[in-house]
């Protein structure tokens, strides 16, 4: 099962399932257009909401699934790394949900999955489909260059970025080379070492030992990966929405939650949504 994360976790799904709601609401207009939906971490079908294991709210894939109105997506496509989570969601969802027969679940990276779907929805006969694709990740897993093969697609992303955890936790290491630079980072946004010092560090008035300038993080980094990443999701997607910013108990920033597509509309409603959540 998967592990609640707090006040910020029932927000994300709330977010999510007003917008699904609104987006049904405009595609039961066109029939002719298949939808589908993408989920990139499916998870087990349930949250834990405390320790002791006793209570559980239901994931988003069982909400996904259990949209019916004001319409239905008719094709699902779940992929989940752990295959005992897998296994759980397979089990759920074959007795929750048996009428439904257009739905799939696979194990796997959801980096090689997400080609497989740009592939498929590019072949000729399936260039009527629409779809939204949900990526939730604990981490930093998602490859921008896999969120290319995206590009000019009929499909709304949402995805989940840890701006004030991974991100920056990684910014912050002192000892790192312009190799795990170009690694972890350059893949995450898909730009290169140099480009990752010149927008997250400043130099020092110090030397190191060998006489070079030290480099320091910039202040307010969290803003500038949030900044950066709506940057790099507009180069494969026209509209990116304002994100909905999530904070811990603290009150420090640990998330940013993003919609991106290439239909203007589908940000404004996510705009929309995101500010009425955020108040």
């Amino acid at each position: 099962m998967n592990i609640f994360g707090g006040k910020w976790t029932e927000e994300k799904i709330d977010v999510f399932i007003k917008y699904l709601k609104a987006y049904m609401q405009i595609l039961k207009k066109y029939p002719q257009w298949p939808l589908i939906y993408f989920d990139g971490f499916a998870g087990s079908g349930e949250i834990q909401t405390n320790e002791d294991e006793i209570d559980f709210m239901e994931g988003v894939a069982i909400r996904v699934l259990s949209l019916k109105e004001p319409r239905g997506f008719d094709m699902f496509y779940f992929v989940e790394k752990d295959q005992e989570k897998a296994n759980t969601l397979l089990e759920t969802i074959n007795k929750k949900f048996p009428e439904i027969t257009q739905k799939f679940l696979v194990w796997g990276d959801c980096n090689k999955k997400l080609l497989d779907l740009a592939d498929f929805l590019k072949m000729p006969e399936n260039k009527n489909y629409r779809g939204v694709v949900f990526i939730d990740p604990y981490g930093m897993q998602i490859k921008m260059e896999s969120l290319k093969a995206l590009q000019g697609l009929h499909l709304d992303l949402w995805i989940l970025v840890p701006t004030g955890t991974a991100i920056n936790r990684l910014l912050g290491r002192k000892k790192m080379s312009p190799e795990n630079w170009f690694t972890i980072l350059g893949d995450f946004f898909g730009i290169s070492p140099s480009e990752i010092k010149k927008r997250f560090y400043k130099p020092s008035r110090q030397l190191n030992i060998f006489g070079e300038t030290e480099l320091n993080k910039i202040d307010r980094a969290v803003d500038e990966v949030a900044k950066l990443y709506k940057e790099r999701l507009n180069v494969i997607f026209k509209y990116v929405s304002n994100p909905l910013v999530m904070k811990n108990s603290k009150k420090a920033t640990i998330f940013h939650f993003f919609m991106a597509s290439n239909v203007a509309i589908a940000m404004k409603i996510a705009n929309d949504i995101v500010k009425i959540t955020s108040k």
